[in-house]
């Protein structure tokens, strides 16, 4: 072994081993620098050339390496004969790797191409980074003012977008969006209480046809956004609401994009609900005014000749005998003739329903108990039951006692009226801290009453009963009365609220009276 490193080409030997180890190393670091290469420009055919005949360097700088190494370490293993075994496979694979870089070399024929490419390339870059350098001047021109025009036009966008913001959230009116196919894009907050949806995603994405009552105005409506590009003053009924119709007035227009081609519609609903409640009970009281004038009239002319009828036919039963087919005939001249003082008296009655009346502070419970402790005698023998539920603590009003005993004898009248025998009439007292008011229902099991007839129900001499049973002024009376009262009466036929529902009522009156202590009435 020491004689091996005494040997005159010693130097040689050394030269050779590190050479070759240099050589492994440049080749695989030749191989990671054309790696990183082929992945900064993956298209780029030069590099993908450069990778795989690094690649094929590397094989061969570890063959051609090993076959001066390996000898060595063979040598001074004492295994010298080893390296006759492995010396043809060095040689070989030294073979190899040398055709692959021949291969490679005409497979990549057209490296001088790729060059002048390269060139070309690099003459557009040049071409592109003069244009890039005019731009830049160009630019640097424009920024001088740049920042501060966007400044200003961010800021003009930022105060559109408040005001469209606080406009679209605060307006009390619905204001919604639908994309071309009439499917709600987006709606505020009034639209969703106007609507009775707790949450925008509940909606949206749902066509506003949907929502239309009657199919029919709602195809109206859409013919109109498509044929005109806008609707205004659009009148409809929509569906939705627990607490009954909901009258809307739809201004809307078509949304078109920069080609004219529709994105959608946008549009404003305003809630007419209480203005149509409002002008019908003005409508009403109007008719009721008006015939009130007439009854007053009429009844005052037709009292005296009937009072005077009356009397003569009591006075001629008095000459002939009960059995006599004359005293028959005349005590049905009586009959009809009090039927008739009876309507007279009505007449009065609802043409002086709006005078001044003894309001005293009292309790509505117990004047509704007065009046089923009267009625429930003729209630049981048609097996009708009274099924109460009057609010503890109610608080107390001021009312005119006998006029509301009126109000509540015509309710329950037209209730039994209703069913006939065998069913449930309802009552119930509630009140209301917020608002401020006193809640009367009275419901009834019968067959309710049709929707063609509902807003004619308050009419005077409209009635639905037989002929005799009568007269048509009993609810006109009652709505009167409430009326002078500062209150509202209602009618829902059928109920919408689930209690109400659960008992089977049908017909449901709902009279709301204003809670007054005693020195507010005298300001009423």
């Amino acid at each position: 072994m020491g004689e091996v490193f005494k040997l005159p080409l010693f130097p040689v030997y050394l030269a050779d081993y590190l050479g070759a180890t240099v050589m492994v190393i440049l080749a695989f670091y030749a191989l990671i620098y054309a790696r990183r290469l082929t992945r900064l420009e993956p298209k780029n055919i030069l590099w993908e050339y450069f990778f795989w005949f690094s690649m094929v360097m590397v094989i061969f700088s570890i063959s051609r390496g090993m076959g001066h190494l390996l000898p060595y370490v063979l040598r001074l293993a004492h295994l010298p004969e080893l390296w006759a075994v492995l010396d043809p496979y060095s040689g070989g694979l030294n073979t190899i790797a040398l055709c692959g870089v021949a291969i490679l070399t005409l497979y990549y024929h057209s490296t001088a191409v790729l060059i002048d490419r390269a060139k070309n390339d690099a003459f557009s870059l040049e071409i592109a980074n003069d244009r890039l350098r005019v731009a830049h001047a160009d630019l640097s021109r424009l920024n001088q003012t740049l920042e501060q025009q966007v400044e200003e036009r961010t800021l003009d966008l930022r105060l559109s977008e408040e005001k469209f913001r606080g406009f679209f959230e605060g307006s009390k009116d619905m204001i919604y969006f639908c994309d071309a196919t009439g499917k709600l894009s987006d709606i505020n907050e009034s639209g969703l209480r106007l609507l009775g949806v707790e949450r925008r995603q509940d909606i949206v994405g749902q066509p506003l046809a949907e929502f239309f009552l009657n199919r029919q105005r709602g195809a109206q409506y859409r013919a109109l956004l498509n044929a005109d590009g806008q609707v205004k003053d659009f009148e409809v009924e929509f569906v939705g609401r627990e607490d009954g119709p909901l009258y809307l007035m739809i201004t809307a227009s078509a949304v078109m994009d920069r080609a004219g081609a529709l994105r959608g519609y946008q549009g404003i609903a305003k809630d007419l609900t209480h203005f149509k409640k409002i002008m019908e009970q003005l409508v009403h009281s109007e008719k009721m005014t008006s015939v009130g004038q007439l009854a007053a009239g009429v009844a005052h002319e037709i009292n005296t000749p009937l009072g005077i009828i009356l009397g003569y036919a009591q006075l001629l039963e008095e000459d002939f005998p009960e059995q006599s087919e004359v005293h028959e005939t005349l005590q049905v001249i009586e009959k009809q003739a009090k039927i008739c003082r009876r309507i007279v008296a009505d007449l009065l009655n609802f043409s002086r329903q709006t005078q001044e009346h003894n309001k005293l502070y009292g309790d509505l419970n117990q004047c509704l108990e007065e009046v089923l402790a009267i009625v429930n005698h003729t209630l049981n023998m048609d097996h009708i039951f009274i099924h109460r539920c009057l609010a503890e603590n109610l608080p107390k009003t001021c009312f005119d006692n006998e006029r509301m005993r009126q109000v509540f004898v015509n309710l329950l009248t037209n209730a039994h009226h209703a069913i006939g025998s065998e069913g449930i009439i309802g009552v119930w007292s509630r009140w209301y801290e917020e608002s401020g008011q006193i809640e009367i229902i009275i419901g009834d099991s019968g067959s309710g009453i049709p929707p063609d007839r509902l807003g004619r129900i308050f009419d005077p001499f409209y009635t639905t009963k037989g002929v005799g049973k009568g007269t048509g002024l009993g609810l006109s009376v009652s709505f009167g009365i409430i009326q002078d009262h500062n209150g509202r009466i209602e009618v829902k036929s059928p109920p919408l609220e689930a209690e109400l529902v659960a008992l089977d009522m049908h017909t449901t009156f709902h009279i709301f009276l204003p809670i007054i202590s005693p020195g507010q009435e005298k300001e009423q």
